[in-house]
């Protein structure tokens, strides 16, 4: 332990009466005095700055009338914090302060800890020690200034350095690069019939279906696929003989619609499906006949279409509703055409965010902001869907984006729009985050606590770290936080080994933090050059940070 005591200002002692015995002796003496800290370097845990101060005093240094105050104080500039104080006392003094023996001596340990000031990054801890006698000495019945003593310089902030927004959730876009619509028709049959009635081709539904198919056929990144014509038959007749009529109706439907098309000419492609139990299924479902239940009860218990048939037809009392309301429907052939529509290339969509981008539709915008790596531009598109679609997710993603910013206030606003909307989970995940960010772990916990994410798993590994349990936190952290969690259990292969697959400014940045506790200073350079030229902020970082104090003044780091 390092004798502290050495660096007494002369000044705190001239104060000290010449007929006060009690202190005239410990004076003269006090650089037999040990202080120490541990740790060393005060360390940022939880919210608040810590470290176990510990004072030994020697064999008969301590007057048995002497009453020692002891202040631990955090001195930086603009300003200090000033902690609990400790009472010690000779053994002739009648008070409950601890009492240090003056024969034997004796030490005591006091654990200091004072609320976390950003501005204490380069500090002094010092104790600030006020005297008096307990009798002996009338001048000196109150306390009265006696020394400052220097303990440990600095606070190691590396929790702070852990990425508290790292896992904010981004509500993905559904954009597809191709789109298929698609266009329907029935043409309906008369019972054991397969001929087209020239009414059927007259209907609007089948009207438009050819105009679907005529204005895609030949239309700018449009691709019109085969036009299907599927026959069916009503389960009402012979199996056999409903297998042949819907086929015959598949290739009367064909080639009646090939008519009406011919302009065009696509491509066919026709096939029967005999009788349409799912149909039927369906239409009975959908409809208030009174024994339906029944129906579907015996189509659940029997998968053989005759037999189907059969139970049915028993039901004298529902059979002639089934043949009059269900059964027609079921006399068909189905026309199908499906177009793939070909959207915007990702340089037409970038293009048009940067110059126009309300031409884009919502997932295009949203998109639009994974193909840019700039923030400003990212959180323009969000923006930009938020506005014109009012779109939960451009509010949400927008207000990741300003959060990973640091702009809170703007962030919280945003995200408060998504939540009116939506109680999607990354909704939930990122409020949480916002609390964690602004300082209510509290909050943050509970929203994580509601949750079973990926993110909010990690985010609750945040809370863990943000108040001091690294232990627990590594149970859920990963990458680079999980590296930051492991510098503070101790771990410093474990991170380092963790940090081998990160190359950003703070993984750079860190790797110097753990070369320095290693006593590797060329590293530590190395490794703090690689990260103030990913990210010019780190250099005023270094300036103020702890852990590089033994290399302050040297040539490699104000070359920095």
């Amino acid at each position: 332990m390092k004798s502290l005591f050495k660096n007494f200002m002369l000044a705190s002692l001239v104060i000290l009466l010449a007929s006060c015995n009690c202190y005239k002796k410990m004076a003269k003496n006090v650089d037999r005095v040990n202080v120490s800290a541990t740790p060393a370097v005060l360390t940022l845990k939880g919210k608040n700055i810590v470290t176990d101060v510990k004072v030994d005093f020697p064999a008969k240094y301590f007057n048995k009338k002497a009453v020692l105050k002891v202040t631990p104080v955090l001195v930086f500039e603009g300003g200090e914090i000033v902690g609990t104080p400790k009472y010690l006392q000779g053994e002739k003094v009648k008070d409950n302060y601890t009492v240090i023996p003056y024969k034997t001596g004796s030490s005591y340990t006091q654990s200091v800890s004072f609320p976390y000031d950003e501005r204490a990054k380069l500090s002094t801890l010092e104790l600030r020690i006020e005297s008096k006698c307990s009798k002996g000495c009338k001048k000196r019945k109150e306390f009265t200034d006696f020394a400052a003593v220097p303990v440990a310089e600095g606070v190691s902030t590396v929790q702070a350095m852990a990425d508290y927004a790292a896992y904010l959730s981004i509500m993905p876009d559904n954009f597809k690069r191709v789109t298929t619509i698609s266009q329907n028709a029935d043409i309906m049959y008369m019972i054991n019939r397969a001929n087209v009635r020239p009414a059927e081709l007259t209907k609007e539904q089948v009207k438009e279906f050819e105009a679907f198919v005529k204005e895609y056929s030949d239309k700018d990144r449009a691709t019109l696929g085969n036009v299907y014509a599927k026959g069916y038959a009503s389960p009402d007749g012979p199996l056999q003989f409903n297998d042949k009529l819907s086929k015959e109706r598949s290739e009367t439907g064909q080639a009646a619609i090939s008519k009406t098309l011919a302009s065009v000419n696509p491509k066919y492609d026709i096939a029967a499906y005999g009788e349409d139990w799912e149909g039927f299924k369906e239409l009975v479902a959908a409809s208030d006949i009174k024994d339906k239940d029944l129906i579907l009860q015996v189509l659940a218990q029997y998968d053989n279409p005759v037999k189907r048939h059969e139970e049915i037809k028993n039901m004298s009392s529902v059979f002639e509703i089934l043949a009059k309301e269900i059964l027609p429907q079921l006399r068909r052939t189905k026309l199908v055409a499906d177009v793939d529509i070909e959207g915007r290339t990702d340089a037409e969509i970038k293009e048009a965010a940067a110059s126009n981008i309300d031409v884009l539709s919502e997932e295009e915008m949203l998109y639009a902001a994974t193909l840019v790596d700039n923030n400003d531009a990212k959180l323009a598109a969000y923006e930009a869907a938020a506005k014109k679609y009012n779109s939960v997710r451009g509010y949400n993603n927008a207000g990741v984006i300003l959060a990973k910013e640091g702009k809170l206030a703007q962030a919280k606003t945003a995200i408060d729009k998504a939540a009116a909307m939506s109680k999607d989970a990354a909704i939930t995940n990122n409020l949480g985050v916002l609390a964690l960010l602004n300082g209510d772990d509290a909050a943050a916990q509970k929203y994580f606590a509601a949750l079973n994410t990926a993110d909010s798993k990690a985010n609750m590994g945040l809370v863990n770290l943000a108040e001091g349990n690294y232990a627990e936190a590594t149970k859920t952290l990963n990458g680079y936080n999980l590296a930051v969690a492991e510098v503070l259990n101790g771990n410093l292969a474990k991170a380092k080994s963790i940090l081998a697959n990160e190359n950003s400014a703070d993984a750079d940045y860190l790797k110097a933090i753990i070369a320095m506790r290693e006593g590797d200073t060329s590293a530590a350079i190395a490794n703090l050059k690689s990260s103030i030229a990913k990210d010019a902020s780190k250099k005023a970082q270094a300036q103020k940070d702890v852990e590089f104090s033994k290399i302050f003044g040297s040539t490699e780091f104000l070359a920095l």
